[in-house]
């Protein structure tokens, strides 16, 4: 550990300059960059508490406490994903020898992210679940995922036969994946489909691209359930299965889900503690007799929030 991680007392000087250019002017080795994460992560204070605004100017002479201490990725982490919820929030809405359909809370990832082995996430929190239900499962296989941020249904095999039929019809079309979202501003129709390349755009980020630039086909299948002044509710069909498919249409169409941290960060009105995408069914067909199974994940309590914030 270097000195940087440490707590740090800082008395500011008379120059006038915004409190993150001031930090890493006096914090030997902290950065503009990071100084204005630790602020925002509330890592900051002084003699009348947290200071949250990094471009904020303090009199000359104010004493500023600095709390390196245990570093600053995970606070800044915690701020921008919220905390995880509860591994007992998950729930299991059918489970036989061969698949387990779970109703997985927002904030559980589908898998560690990388470097965080120990982080709860589906599979360590269904084994957990299973084992407390005196039914401990010998072998669990993932799937799809969900974004850490959605909630709603997702398969888990039990087998690895399973596991591999369930893959070639996620890989297909035979699966059908409904989803619910909260979005901000209003689409042209009362239904339409979004289609298009998704690839990445110019800033990075996930969008839909020109033909002649490298990308998947995705398509998204929208029908407008409710209007609010601030936005409306959807059903989403997802018609491919891209990584944040939904996120990325629902943008496109100029309407971002209420919460979207990546997608609709420039987008007044769409903070919210959490990302309001559900998925609400899923159907496929069994990978042992083939009959067609569907699951339905009820709305989570936190949907009625989400609408009042977009006046309804």
């Amino acid at each position: 550990m270097t000195r940087l991680y440490a707590l740090h007392r800082v008395q500011l000087s008379g120059e006038s300059q915004p409190l993150y250019a001031a930090l890493a002017a006096a914090i030997p080795g902290l950065s503009r960059r990071i100084a204005r994460r630790a602020i925002l992560a509330g890592l900051v204070s002084s003699g009348s508490g947290a200071v949250r605004s990094p471009a904020e100017t303090l009199p000359a002479g104010t004493t500023v406490v600095v709390d390196l201490r245990h570093g600053w990725r995970r606070a800044w982490r915690q701020l921008r994903e919220g905390p995880s919820p509860p591994v007992e929030d998950l729930k299991i809405l059918q489970r036989d020898q061969d698949v387990c359909i779970i109703d997985k809370p927002a904030g559980l990832p589908s898998v560690p992210p990388p470097g965080q082995r120990r982080m709860p996430h589906v599979g360590s929190a269904l084994r957990r679940l299973l084992a407390r239900q005196g039914a401990p499962a010998a072998y669990l296989g993932l799937v799809h995922r969900l974004d850490r941020d959605t909630s709603g249904c997702m398969v888990v095999a039990c087998s690895l036969a399973a596991q591999r039929l369930l893959a070639a019809q996620f890989a297909g079309a035979a699966v059908e994946r409904r989803y619910r979202c909260l979005v901000v501003g209003h689409p042209p129709a009362e239904q339409g489909v979004v289609r298009g390349r998704q690839g990445r755009g110019r800033d990075g980020r996930r969008s839909l691209v020109p033909d002649d630039q490298p990308g998947v086909p995705a398509q998204t299948q929208w029908q407008v359930l409710a209007r609010w002044t601030g936005g409306c509710e959807l059903e989403l069909r997802l018609l491919t299965g891209r990584t944040h498919q939904a996120r990325v249409a629902m943008a496109d169409l100029g309407c971002p889900i209420l919460g979207d941290r990546l997608y609709g960060r420039s987008v007044p009105g769409c903070r919210a503690e959490r990302l309001f995408l559900h998925a609400a069914t899923l159907a496929f067909d069994h990978p042992r007799h083939g009959r067609r199974l569907q699951a339905t994940a009820p709305l989570p309590k936190a949907w009625g929030a989400g609408i009042a914030a977009l006046g309804g």
